[in-house]
């Protein structure tokens, strides 16, 4: 089997890539090769913030499946709780709907999809799969934490760090909760979601360093938050995004979780979505031209966008308001820091609000926190 893309991976990156190659270069022969099968559920809070829909339209994508809107976010910290407004919207999505619906957008748009066929070595234009080999001029890897590209195109592991999330079939509350009182390098969640037509939840706990104990602050904060004996609990894990870290190697370009997710929040859909997006326009720009990736390109494209700029500044940020030093922590209390959280997270004029989130936060911890 022969092809001009291919596609590994068939969540939000690998989609993306797949449709977004194919709308640069309506000729390209695109196929996208998937391990499992559609429907299929993924851990994940499932919040795609006003950022990540504006990737999902500039992806040539739509939001066709059931949803929750949140319009505001709720911030805890050192005791501390503030709620403030979204300059956009978020839309909450269980996965498994989401996903096989951009599979079935992808294959609308003129792709190959191929599921239930896993990767299992890259020999130079050669993978090798399950089902036999695919030739390929450039490849996109996109298939998540768990897939074998990386190790396939002999690329490290990255860094993972564990998640915990459980689904709640009841409805409290509409906003994007954050607590990062958890007792843990990171946060736990609370956000709305739509099952079968009827309002319900997802709470977890997300940590930005591989640590432990991540069940038991999961059921402490469920019982905090009156929610204990709910849900289906699950253990995943995702890979952070790594400044300077490879993005790619040869002809193949790293996507969505492949590459790495934002470290701040733990947000993988919007960057999803968008490296996809640049990874598979990118590769049918240049096969339609001739020529081979460039890894150069990649990179560069990346980190001068607007979602790629704001990747860099969360993951330094988080490193300061997940670290040992309690104050920064305490920091997010302030009001200032969180509105410019809250216009992080939306995507919303990117680099003034988390440029004055930087300045504000020392002063906060100079004056001991809030």
């Amino acid at each position: 089997m022969r092809c001009d893309l291919l596609v590994v991976g068939a969540g939000p990156a690998g989609c993306a890539a797949a449709v977004a190659a194919r709308r640069a270069a309506g000729g390209l022969a695109v196929t996208v090769v998937d391990a499992a099968h559609f429907p299929r559920e993924k851990l994940c809070g499932g919040a795609i913030t006003g950022g990540g829909l504006r990737e999902l339209e500039l992806s040539g994508l739509a939001l066709r499946v059931p949803h929750a809107t949140a319009t505001h976010a709720v911030l805890r910290a050192a005791g501390a709780s503030l709620r403030v407004e979204l300059p956009r919207p978020a839309a909450v999505v269980r996965r498994l709907e989401f996903d096989a619906d951009l599979v079935a957008q992808a294959r609308a748009a003129g792709a190959d999809v191929i599921e239930g066929v896993r990767l299992e070595a890259v020999q130079g234009d050669l993978a090798m799969t399950g089902q036999g080999g695919i030739r390929f001029r450039v490849l996109v890897a996109a298939d998540g934490v768990s897939g074998a590209s990386r190790r396939a195109l002999g690329l490290p592991a990255g860094r993972r760090v564990p998640l915990r999330e459980a689904y709640v079939p009841a409805a409290r509350q509409r906003d994007l909760v954050f607590d990062l009182d958890a007792g843990l390098p990171g946060y736990a969640w609370r956000f709305p979601c739509v099952e079968g037509g009827r309002s319900a939840e997802t709470c977890g706990v997300y940590s930005s360093e591989q640590v432990g104990g991540l069940d038991d602050a999961l059921a402490r904060f469920a019982e905090r938050e009156g929610m204990q004996g709910e849900g289906r609990p699950g253990r995943s894990s995702i890979r952070l995004f790594e400044a300077g870290g490879p993005v790619g190697k040869g002809n193949a370009f790293l996507a969505g979780e492949a590459l790495g997710v934002d470290a701040l929040a733990g947000e993988g859909i919007r960057y999803a979505l968008w490296s996809g997006r640049i990874a598979g326009r990118l590769a049918a720009l240049g096969l339609s031209r001739g020529r081979s990736a460039s890894l150069r390109a990649y990179r560069a494209r990346l980190l001068a966008s607007r979602s790629g700029i704001l990747l860099e500044l969360g993951a330094r940020l988080a490193g300061r308001l997940y670290g040992p030093d309690p104050r920064w922590r305490s920091a997010a209390a302030d009001r200032q820091v969180a509105e410019a959280i809250a216009a992080l997270v939306s995507g919303e004029f990117p680099v003034r609000p988390v440029l004055g989130l930087l300045a504000r936060l020392p002063a906060v911890v100079r004056a001991g926190g809030v």
